[in-house]
């Protein structure tokens, strides 16, 4: 009969709510808190946020209306679990342990309002004794778990611990149970990247991070332990710190970053957008490879416990140009200059395609302009020169002067079956000293990409992957 009332009470309120809202009312902000807990089922608080909302604003009827109502159903909801059939399962004292708590402040609520009406009454006992119960029942099972021995059944144990301290916080035999649990559960690892400082660092963040959620792991660090000499080296004389200041386990991780020179030549036809002359592709660059490996040792047993390596490309940088070789030289008396000694390539084309081929193929090192740098536009060593101190490395020169074509040392273009030549200029004499400049700007990139690679290649770099993220993954579940 009470619940009737208790819901056609709410469906008035809902009327009265829908009519007048309570959005400006004193005590409305309480109010629509209120009705929510009371919504799920949490009366103990909606309760209170009625009574709050009844102090703030004594002629808020709604409010006023709905103090009975969240007492009394809370009565009866928590009455019905605290009053359930006995039983030996912890779950089972948990929920009664927490109705006769809800009921205790439920009805200590009531007392202190002095709301008319509310029949408070002291369940502080029933609550303490419940509450013993369940923490007694908890502290069993947490005790025999624990005497498994094995690290898992300590933490589950930590856990049952836990629960029996929620249920009774002032008991010292569970508090001091379960400080103990708690340290024969805990393990700490040491960690060791070799790899350079910061290598080390980022792997030791890394591993930290990836197991912050295992609240049985602490992470630790002890700076670095430098090879000391061919016997005994930075693992060794980790470990030794770490068996005699209580560390459980070490983790050795290693990192290193190498670069592989490439240098390589292929056949192609040339120009590419329009293949007639037979050409040369030459690659220079090096490709960079991360190599890591990790190693967990488990002390107690001086054995690896977990291991692994990673192999991965971190990157392929290249500086490529494409060319048509001299087949060979030719005296040549042509538009009536000077005899000269020209160096040829064949063309086996009619001599007008063959020119527009050619203009097309002398694009590339035509358009390149001269520095101010470079006084002798024919002399290498002022090319070289210029790249060096223009280009802080080989990525920024092989991005910019890359996949270029061109004839080099070329002066004309034979047409087969003819007398004819194209000369590769306006005159013998353009051509030539256009020759000597493209040999010079050839040349001088060609040496400037072959020493970059070399003194990339051979300079010791930091491994820059998260592969500690990686291993806390691998090792979290033999913590």
């Amino acid at each position: 009969m009470k619940r009737i009332l208790s819901l056609v009470l709410i469906l008035l309120v809902g009327l009265a709510l829908t009519s007048c809202g309570t959005l400006f009312v004193e005590g409305g902000s309480e109010y629509r808190q209120g009705m929510a807990a009371f919504e799920q089922k949490d009366y103990v608080r909606a309760l209170d946020l009625f009574l709050q909302a009844w102090r703030i604003n004594s002629d808020f009827t709604e409010a006023k209306a709905m103090i009975p109502v969240a007492f009394n159903d809370g009565d009866a909801h928590y009455k019905q679990a605290a009053f359930a059939e006995p039983s030996d399962d912890p779950e089972v004292l948990d929920r009664i342990a927490q109705a006769f708590t809800n009921l205790e402040a439920l009805h200590n609520l009531a007392r202190q309002s002095a709301f008319p009406g509310l029949a408070a009454t002291d369940y502080s006992e029933q609550a303490r004794q419940a509450n013993q119960k369940a923490a007694q029942r908890w502290f069993n099972l947490a005790r025999n778990q624990q005497q498994g021995g094995d690290r898992l059944d300590v933490r589950a144990a930590v856990m049952m611990y836990e629960r029996a301290k929620a249920r009774d916080p002032q008991n010292p035999e569970i508090a001091s149970a379960l400080q103990k649990a708690l340290d024969e559960a805990g393990v700490t690892l040491m960690v060791l990247g070799l790899g350079g400082s910061s290598f080390h660092q980022r792997v030791y963040s890394d591993i930290k991070e990836g197991l912050k959620s295992n609240r049985f792991v602490k992470v630790v660090e002890h700076g670095n332990f430098p090879d000391t000499g061919p016997f005994v080296g930075s693992l060794e004389l980790a470990i030794t710190w770490a068996r005699s200041n209580d560390v459980d386990f070490v983790l050795e991780v290693q990192g290193k970053r190498s670069a592989s020179p490439v240098n390589t030549e292929q056949q192609v036809s040339l120009p590419s957008a329009n293949p007639r002359f037979a050409g040369i592709k030459k690659t220079i660059g090096y490709t960079e490879e991360e190599q890591y490996s990790y190693r967990l040792f488990d002390l107690a047993s001086l054995q690896v416990v977990k291991e692994d390596e990673l192999r991965r490309n971190s990157g392929s940088f290249a500086y490529t140009v494409s060319y048509v070789p001299a087949e060979g030289v030719r005296t040549l008396h042509l538009q009536g200059e000077p005899k000269e000694n020209l160096r040829y390539v064949t063309s086996h084309i009619e001599i007008n395609s063959t020119n527009a081929v050619v203009n097309e193929l002398r694009r590339d090192y035509y358009n390149i302009s001269t520095p101010l740098e470079v006084k002798n536009q024919k002399d290498l060593t002022q090319w070289l020169a210029y790249y060096r101190n223009t280009y802080p490395d080989f990525a920024s020169f092989a991005a910019e002067q890359s996949d270029k074509e061109l004839f080099y040392a070329i002066e004309v273009a034979h047409i087969r079956g003819t007398e004819d030549y194209v000369i590769l200029g306006n005159s013998v004499s353009e051509a030539m000293q256009e020759s000597a400049r493209n040999s010079a700007i050839f040349n001088a990139q060609i040496r400037t990409a072959l020493d970059m690679v070399k003194a990339e290649s051979e300079t010791v770099k930091e491994p820059s992957y998260r592969y500690g993220t990686d291993i806390a993954k691998a090792i979290g579940p033999l913590l």
